[in-house]
């Protein structure tokens, strides 16, 4: 689980409560559990909509309205005043609740509706007894419902937080196994042709053989944080893209030629492992590898308008093909494109366009809350 998120009573054994029977509930008090403001921000990220406050206010004016019309002539203006106030608090606690179930207002005013539910009729009683029994015993039945109605409301938010954040630590979960699962996709041919390359001109001692051996050994240490991390950064994924395209160059020769381009400012963005070096791959088998003079592989990341980065891969190869064959080259996109909705949402976004003088080019774009130092 990820720390600050929604705490034991979420992830992992369910808290005593939703063990057994939460005696708490049976005698109609409040859970005792509290809310972090790090999980109400999580589980409720944004206010109630303008839908759900007039409902409420309309669902709570309209007896109040009723009532003022069918007893408020007959009785003195106290019980109107008492009636009145008695809805406003009655909005002001739903709006308390709404914002926090837990807060210890929440719970103080819960425990205090009995006294506030009677204080009404008692008030009435002493201080305007012309007030007839049929406006007092209403103003009570309505204090009642009003302290029934909040039980359930606290209640219902309350549950509503505790099973939302779940689901999101369930997600986060999910997600975080996708992102193991894409990352572990590095291409697993791409080391065993590398390692059998190195295993024959170890035998037929090439020279080639030791800066081989060298390339692959950093390639291996650059992309081992992939399995780790949940983001790295820009320069640290050019450090993984610069050992892949030495191990390949070893291994093509003179048919790969590569330039890497890296501006400071972009280095620091954050973005999640592997995506940059799934496009070079591609762009290394499908741009290089098919022609026999080979081709030339291009990376470069600035800042671009509005704070965006953007993250060309370029090739001189074949382009786009029309119809494109089903394959690694079609997998490995679509989870780069899964692995940026999951990261980004609509904010990010990967394109393949055709090269002015032939060839592909991958641009990825990430959106400006990205551009900051990884802690």
């Amino acid at each position: 689980m990820k720390a600050g998120t929604s705490g034991q009573a979420v992830g992992g054994a369910p808290p005593a409560g939703q063990r057994g029977l939460d005696w708490r509930m049976l005698a109609m008090l409040l859970p005792a559990r509290r809310f972090t403001a790090a999980e109400l921000l999580r589980a409720v990220p944004e206010p109630a909509n303008r839908s759900l406050k007039v409902a409420t206010v309309f669902n709570v004016a309209v007896p109040v309205v009723a009532l003022l019309v069918l007893l408020g002539r007959s009785n003195p203006a106290v019980f109107s005043i008492c009636l009145i106030a008695q809805a406003l608090v009655t909005l002001w606690v739903l709006r308390a609740i709404w914002r926090d179930p837990s807060s210890r207002l929440v719970h103080w005013l819960y425990y205090l509706l009995p006294v506030l539910c009677m204080l009404p009729p008692l008030m009435l009683k002493r201080w305007a007894p012309e007030v007839d029994r049929v406006a007092m015993l209403t103003l009570g039945m309505m204090s009642m419902a009003t302290a029934l109605g909040l039980w359930f409301a606290t209640l219902y938010r309350y549950q509503y937080i505790v099973i939302r954040l779940r689901e999101l630590d369930e997600r986060d979960r999910a997600v975080d196994m996708a992102r193991q699962l894409a990352s572990a996709q590095i291409q697993p041919h791409f080391l065993f042709n590398s390692l059998a390359s190195l295993q024959h001109w170890v035998h037929t001692r090439d020279e080639r053989a030791g800066p081989m051996l060298d390339s692959l050994t950093a390639y291996l240490r650059a992309t081992l944080p992939l399995f780790e991390r949940a983001h790295l950064t820009v320069a640290e994924e050019f450090e993984a893209v610069r050992r892949y395209l030495e191990v390949m160059q070893a291994r093509l020769g003179e048919r790969l030629r590569f330039e890497l381009a890296l501006q400071p400012e972009a280095g620091t963005v954050a973005m999640p492992p592997g995506l940059l070096l799934t496009l070079v791959e591609n762009a290394v088998e499908h741009g290089v590898q098919p022609q026999l003079a080979g081709g030339t592989v291009r990376v470069c990341a600035q800042l671009g308008a509005g704070g965006r980065v953007l993250i060309d891969v370029c090739d001189d190869g074949p382009g786009l093909a029309s119809d494109p064959p089903p394959g690694d080259h079609g997998v490995g996109l679509r989870n780069s494109r899964e692995r940026l909705a999951q990261a980004y949402g609509q904010r990010a976004s990967l394109r393949l366009s055709e090269a002015p003088g032939g060839g592909c080019i991958a641009r990825l774009s990430l959106p400006a809350a990205a551009v900051s130092p990884l802690p």
